[in-house]
């Protein structure tokens, strides 16, 4: 009799066993009370097997898997949100506790006050504390330096690679070692530089202890240019006596009214009392380049002279403006200086006579100044492949020409995005032609990038965040580079975790 009863009970056992194997398929287990019958687990409902399966055939089959599969992709969102609102804040160059003081409050005023929803679970699953959004930050920073260091075959592109703190002097010997110890630390050869673009200090041009006669010690062929911005700086300051005395009394009347209090807000009185169009004048300050021009403009009723000026450094400015930005070559700007000034020959009046010989002394320096790029030679096959002919080239490339002029892959490419895309495309299809034309193209012609680094170090590393160590943190990178991160591969290196 014992016997038969375990029997029955492990016949029945097994039957429920079955039965909730069936049960979890369609996403629901036992009635503990009735093991018969099922029960939902989301919505804890009693109902048959016959329900079930009418609920199945209507919203489609849904495994317990695919149940809790969903719930962890909703949780993996929250550290990927994250991710992203770090990088807009390493983007504009917030402080770090923005995100906690800002951007959850702004959240949750969204989601309770747009949505009507209890925004409690949303802003656990967005961790955004200060020391995370620093950690965030950082790996994000050293994912973009692992981008620009790793080998790629992908187009050209002018961005930020490192920067390092001087702690000692600024001779070209410590500028040279930070860059030399960089790249051994990164695995890159040196002989990889092939121009090196400078301003004009005497660490970084002078002839024999400077960073570039350093850097031609290691790399023999490498290309040195001078900044054309910083030229085009030092020719507007080549005045003639006249025009410098004119010059100074613009500056002191003008610097006589702004760098006093007192005197702006009289002066803003008075303009407003005559309806000008303008209520204030604008400082001018040496470091300031665009500030000389834009101050004369303001100020080009008072003289002949300052109304010659004031077009004179506009004109400047318009040029220099043209030459700032990312991803200009020696042949950009080589058309941009070619056609800067026209000097007519046949003014007589003595004052513009004095503008002429102005005009010729400016062009004379921009000669002596840009003679490099001036002489420098752009052959027509490299900016016109498809139309240069074959005969006047070099015998050495005629074949290879030949070749790309018959490629239509290559033209549709030349169409679209121009001849420096498609000769980067193509460098290891055309290795000849390639040599002889990637130094038009890798060649940055002035360090804008440097420039907006400085001025991104002086926004970023106030009085208020002098704790800030740019140099490893990541948040230079992120500011200054236009590569994207991989967050997403970030984010799942992550444990799923609460806000704190």
């Amino acid at each position: 009799a014992t016997s038969k009863r375990r029997i029955r009970k492990w016949h029945r056992t097994r039957r429920n066993a079955i039965s909730s194997i069936e049960y979890l398929d369609y996403g629901f287990i036992p009635l503990p009370i009735h093991p018969q019958l099922p029960q939902c687990l989301l919505c804890v409902q009693k109902a048959d097997k016959a329900f079930f399966q009418t609920l199945k055939e209507q919203q489609g089959w849904r495994s317990i898997t695919s149940l809790f599969t969903r719930k962890m992709n909703q949780s993996d969102s929250g550290p990927v949100a994250s991710y992203n609102i770090s990088l807009l804040i390493a983007k504009c160059g917030q402080p770090y506790t923005v995100g906690e003081k800002l951007v959850l409050p702004a959240i949750r005023k969204v989601i309770s006050t747009v949505l009507e929803r209890d925004p409690t679970q949303v802003l656990k699953s967005i961790p955004l504390s200060n020391y995370i959004v620093a950690r965030r930050i950082n790996k994000m920073g050293a994912d973009t330096e692992e981008q620009l260091c790793a080998p790629s075959s992908e187009d050209m592109a002018e961005e930020f690679l490192f920067s390092k703190y001087l702690k000692t002097d600024t001779k070209g010997q410590t500028i040279f070692n930070a860059l030399y110890g960089y790249l051994q630390e990164k695995s890159i050869p040196i002989t990889n530089i092939l121009a090196c673009a400078t301003d004009d200090a005497p660490s970084m041009v002078g002839r024999y202890h400077s960073f570039t006669a350093l850097l031609k010690e290691q790399v023999l062929k490498v290309r040195t240019v001078l900044c054309i911005l910083h030229h085009h700086n030092l020719v507007a300051k080549c005045n003639s006596p006249p025009l410098n005395e004119s010059l100074n009394i613009a500056v002191k009347a003008v610097n006589k009214i702004k760098a006093h209090a007192l005197n702006d807000r009289l002066f803003r009185l008075l303009c407003q009392e005559n309806d000008e169009i303008f209520e204030r004048r604008l400082l001018l300050t040496n470091v300031r380049w665009l500030s000389r021009g834009n101050c004369l403009v303001l100020f080009c009723s008072l003289h002949c002279d300052i109304m010659y000026l004031a077009d004179f450094f506009e004109k400047m400015n318009k040029v220099t403006l043209k030459l700032q930005g990312n991803g200009f070559t020696l042949v950009q700007c080589k058309a941009v200086d070619k056609s800067h000034l026209q000097v007519s020959e046949e003014l007589t009046d003595d004052r513009l006579f004095i503008y002429v010989e102005h005009l010729k002394t400016v062009r004379a320096d921009l000669k002596m100044r840009f003679w490099d790029l001036l002489d420098l030679e752009v052959p027509v096959w490299v900016v016109q492949p498809f139309q240069a002919d074959v005969v006047d080239c070099d015998i050495v490339i005629q074949e290879h020409l030949v070749d790309v002029q018959c490629d239509v892959e290559a033209q549709a490419i030349f169409r679209t995005f121009g001849w420096g895309s498609m000769w980067t495309k193509y460098a290891t299809r055309y290795p000849t032609l390639w040599e002889k034309a990637r130094l038009l193209l890798l060649v940055f012609p002035t360090t804008y990038l440097v420039e907006q680094g400085f001025s991104q170090v002086l926004h970023m590393q106030s009085k208020y965040r002098n704790r800030l160590n740019l140099a490893t943190s990541g948040a230079l990178w992120l500011k200054l580079s236009s590569l994207q991160p991989a967050i997403k591969k970030l984010a799942e290196k992550h444990q799923v975790q609460g806000s704190h």
